[in-house]
Order: C-alpha cells, then sequence, then structure tokens
C-alpha cells in the first residue's frame, strides 16, 4: 500500500457498526443529534425516511445500511452527519462521532475497499488496533442515486 500525504487537514471520526470511519472536515455541513423521521413503506432500504431539515423535506441515509451492514435502533450517541451534495444537503445517520483529529498521511484501502474508500488511517487514538477509513462520499451517495 502506498502513502498519501495530507499535510494539515482535519477528519471528523464517527462509529458505525464496529468500524471507524472519517470525513474531511470541509465535506460536514453539520453534526446533530437523531431528528424524528418519517418512514415510507416498501422504499429502498438505505433510506431511513425522510426529515424536514433547513426548511425542505429530505431523505435520511442509514450509513449503516449503504455500506452493507444490518440496521439497528437509535441510541442516545447516534448522530446525523449533515454533508452538501449536489447543491443541497444529505443526512447520513451515524452510531456516534467520536472526533476531530489532524492526520498528516493515509494508506491507500484494501483493494475490496476502494469502491467507497479513498484512504486508511492506522492507530487513531483512542483504540490502538483500528484503521479509521477515509468515506468517497462521491461515490457512497452517486451508489444510492443510481439505485433509487
Amino acid at each position: 500500500m502506498g502513502i498519501i500525504m495530507d499535510e494539515g487537514m482535519q477528519y471528523i471520526n464517527f462509529s458505525v457498526g464496529d468500524q471507524i470511519f472519517a470525513l474531511r472536515i470541509d465535506e460536514v455541513h453539520e453534526i446533530i443529534r437523531m431528528v424524528q423521521v418519517t418512514t415510507v413503506p416498501f422504499g429502498s432500504p438505505e433510506i431511513r425516511g425522510f426529515a424536514s431539515l433547513y426548511g425542505k423535506v429530505v431523505s435520511v441515509v442509514s450509513l449503516r445500511v449503504l455500506l452493507g451492514m444490518p440496521d439497528q435502533e437509535d441510541t442516545s450517541s447516534t448522530r446525523i452527519i449533515v454533508v452538501p451534495y449536489k447543491g443541497g444537503f444529505v443526512p447520513l445517520i451515524v452510531d456516534m462521532v467520536d472526533s476531530v483529529v489532524s492526520y498528516d498521511r493515509f494508506e491507500e484501502p484494501a483493494e475490496e475497499h476502494r469502491r467507497f474508500m479513498l484512504g486508511v488511517f492506522d492507530k487513531i487514538g483512542f483504540c490502538e488496533d483500528h484503521r479509521a477509513g477515509i468515506l468517497n462520499l462521491d461515490v457512497l451517495l452517486g451508489s444510492l442515486i443510481r439505485s433509487s
């Protein structure tokens, strides 16, 4: 695996299931507590439902399901990371937001993760044996739009 330099960029670490992921801080509009979501029967499994955000009704996406994990009940740690995408905003449900961190470099992801990750950080502070995968929002959200 090659090493990619990324001087001074800050990332938001968060968990989905037992995996740790990161997004560049400039890809995050805001982080909010879980809001009431109106479910829609027979909808796409990645879409948890709809909610009012910034005066508009938007689809709320379960990042767990989008990444191929089973959905679960929300907890007091559940958060929504709101990301800008194609002129609007997409709320992504995550299990927990951990911290804002800076990394100078990261590795290319393993072959099986390259379709949705830009890179991987090792040893992210709170757990020596974890790695944080940097998500590629264009690929993840693009696949959601194409599958709808």
